[in-house]
């Protein structure tokens, strides 16, 4: 029957669908976590945006875990009449991109719920989003031929179960346990233990595949260079008010200047894990730390002015 369901989705395959259902996947991947990370970061607070991190990669480990144990291969690999319409390699079930665009969106409605200024319009208008932009990106996924209808029901179950147990559990705790947390330690325990991960991948045969060792190194950079940035901003960042339009701008420069800097570090013709890492860390940290700092002292400047 799941079979089925992918073979009736691809026969309303035309080019530009092939085009347009490529694109809105994307949703579903770590540039839409990026970005969000980036917003929360520049806009909200550095707590705000780390505990959306942590939902986010916690909701992606649980993934990880399932796939490993259903090890279900992908439709495209189970039935020759299914094409597989992007290069994507791994196992299908429960789907990545599902999961990854339901935690991210239940985490932003969350936010929008438990904001008490938000009108019911407004709370309503987040809720059709949020369900619009996931059921959208789960249909692209079977489009794809790379998930089943029901490896997608389970991404989009797990990943809003995961930020609401998350948020359930937050709420329960004692203020005292939250402000025993800190931060700060977190961060370099994480960002130490994926600087292991890089080393036991890199300089041991432990039988990952390529895409996946790509994304211990992508993942690695990406711990260590906010860790950093955020300890550097914690120390030479001063904190100010910006306005709604000094927001909306501070995204919009930070994204070209983020995503610049990878783009132009990744023309470096170097294809090693390595580079890879290094790439993202280095990007990272000018998201993280420069870019703010940078940002800050000239509204601080044109407010003497």
């Amino acid at each position: 029957m799941d079979l089925k369901i992918v073979e009736a989705v691809q026969n309303i395959s035309t080019p530009f669908l092939d085009w347009l259902f490529s694109s809105l996947t994307r949703f579903g991947e770590e540039i839409f976590f990026v970005c969000v990370f980036l917003i929360f970061y520049w806009c909200l607070s550095y707590n705000h945006a780390f505990k959306f991190a942590f939902c986010y990669v916690a909701s992606v480990m649980l993934n990880g875990v399932l796939k490993l144990i259903v090890r279900r291969p992908r439709p495209w690999m189970a039935s020759s009449s299914i094409e597989n319409k992007l290069p994507a390699s791994g196992l299908s079930f429960p789907s990545g991109h599902s999961q990854s665009v339901s935690a991210i969106s239940a985490f932003i409605v969350y936010d929008v719920f438990s904001n008490k200024q938000n009108s019911k319009k407004v709370k309503l208008c987040s809720l059709i989003v949020a369900i619009l932009i996931c059921f959208t990106v789960g249909f692209t996924r079977i489009y794809l031929g790379q998930h089943y209808l029901t490896d997608v029901l389970a991404g989009l179950l797990l990943g809003a179960l995961v930020v609401l147990l998350i948020k359930f559990i937050e709420v329960k705790l004692p203020d005292k346990f939250k402000q025993k947390i800190n931060l700060q330690l977190v961060l370099t325990c994480v960002s130490i233990v994926m600087l292991i991960a890089v080393i036991v991948v890199g300089f041991f045969e432990i039988g990952l595949s390529y895409s996946a060792t790509i994304k211990v190194f992508r993942y690695a950079g990406m711990a260590v260079g906010v860790t950093l940035g955020y300890l550097l901003s914690l120390k030479c960042v001063l904190n100010i008010e910006l306005t709604k339009l000094q927001k909306l701008l501070k995204v919009a420069i930070g994204f070209v200047i983020t995503f610049g800097t990878y783009l132009l570090l990744s023309l470096i013709p170097v294809g090693a894990p390595f580079m890879i890492a290094f790439n993202v860390l280095i990007s990272a940290i000018i998201a993280t730390f420069v870019y703010p700092w940078l940002f800050n002292k000239i509204i601080l400047k044109l407010k003497k002015d």
